[in-house]
């Protein structure tokens, strides 16, 4: 897959071919994570139930479990970033870029 990047402030359109395929991306990671917490859950309860819930087994793989999940509403917390919050970060000196107080 060729990326076209903007170089020049004109060219800023250009990323926006490139946004569906980074939501794209992003949707498969996070179903990806959930498809890992779902397994984990399952694995925890197995551990839990053949060695016993206070075993430490089974403490680890709810750990596991907890961390994971701790992952994706991290995940979900995160501002996804449009093409223009992208553009004013590569060129913070653009005019479209500066911030002024009043």
């Amino acid at each position: 897959m060729i990326q076209v990047l903007a170089t020049k402030p004109q060219e800023v359109g250009v990323n926006l071919i490139n946004e569906p395929l980074e939501r794209n991306f992003e949707q498969e990671r996070t179903r990806r994570l959930e498809a890992n917490i779902q397994a984990a859950i399952a694995e925890a309860r197995a551990i839990s139930q053949e060695k016993g819930v206070t075993s430490r087994e089974s403490a680890v793989a709810w750990d596991i479990v907890e961390e994971l999940q701790a992952a994706a509403c991290h995940r979900r917390e995160q501002k996804q970033k449009t093409p223009f919050d992208r553009y004013c970060e590569e060129n913070p000196s653009a005019i479209e870029a500066l911030i002024y107080d009043l």
